[in-house]
């Protein structure tokens, strides 16, 4: 089968689930076999989210949420990138600060929002830190295990060349540990966004993602909770899907797997 058909084929399959659920739900609204102030018409739900998408107030909550996100991550981008990289170098760094990290990895993320709010109040500074320390982990543990993973070869052409310290980092180490870093960046970008979730909903309530979700829930609008809802799932799965396309322009060079078996 042609590569095109075979893309298109598993495509179509991906959709079977969700035309079953929404046809499913279409059975359910029309019999009204559940209360529809608890599950309003797919009908219903696309007029609500049709007009919500015309306001002013939607775009300006989603902008919000979105640099939230972003500032979060690319804080724990940078951070766990350096102390990756730096841990994942230094044996003797790692003995010492790697298994605070590893203890710093077991405690839930929503633990930290007593402390965080007690340091920065309840306002954006508190969000944005909430995400970071959210997202730091992901990036520094595949961070560290790309370092690790360096080939041998790569080790002994930097030692015959006797390169210093920083280019050895610069570029041996950091361009060998890419893929690995940005495996971890696919799974931070997911949880920082889960965690503006969080921070918005359990946090000062203002303008977000979550704004229709407390709105919804407030005036009994499940048409306005469900569009909340999808407003998550989309625009997360636009935020991994554009960071796959990066990571897909910036890793060119890598070989594809048929390439490195000799296919």
């Amino acid at each position: 089968m042609p590569a095109s058909k075979f893309i298109a084929a598993h495509r179509l399959k991906a959709l079977v689930l969700p035309l079953l659920i929404l046809a499913l739900w279409l059975l359910v609204s029309a019999r009204v076999w559940v209360n529809p102030l608890l599950l309003p018409s797919p009908r219903q739900v696309l007029t609500t989210s049709w007009e919500l998408l015309h306001t002013r107030d939607y775009w300006e909550g989603l902008g919000i949420s979105l640099a939230r996100t972003l500032t979060g991550f690319f804080i724990a981008t940078a951070l766990g990138a350096v102390i990756g990289i730096g841990l994942g170098a230094s044996r003797w760094a790692n003995r010492i600060v790697g298994p605070s990290f590893h203890a710093f990895r077991q405690i839930a993320p929503f633990a930290w929002i007593p402390l965080i709010s007690a340091w920065f109040g309840g306002g954006d500074i508190t969000k944005v830190a909430f995400i970071t320390v959210a997202a730091l982990p992901a990036v520094i543990f595949t961070t560290i295990d790309g370092v690790q993973n360096l080939q041998p070869e790569h080790k002994e052409l930097a030692r015959s060349l006797e390169i210093s310290r920083w280019r050895y980092i610069t570029q041996v180490v950091t361009p060998s540990a890419l893929p690995d870093i940005f495996t971890g960046l696919q799974l931070a970008l997911v949880v920082a966004w889960l965690a503006t979730v969080g921070a918005e909903y359990f946090l000062q309530i203002g303008p977000g993602v979550t704004f229709y979700l407390h709105e919804g829930r407030s005036l009994a609008r499940m048409d306005m909770v469900i569009f909340g809802i999808a407003n998550v799932g989309v625009f997360g799965f636009l935020l991994t899907w554009l960071l796959t396309r990066v990571e897909r322009r910036l890793l060119r060079w890598r070989p594809t797997q048929a390439t490195a078996a000799g296919v």
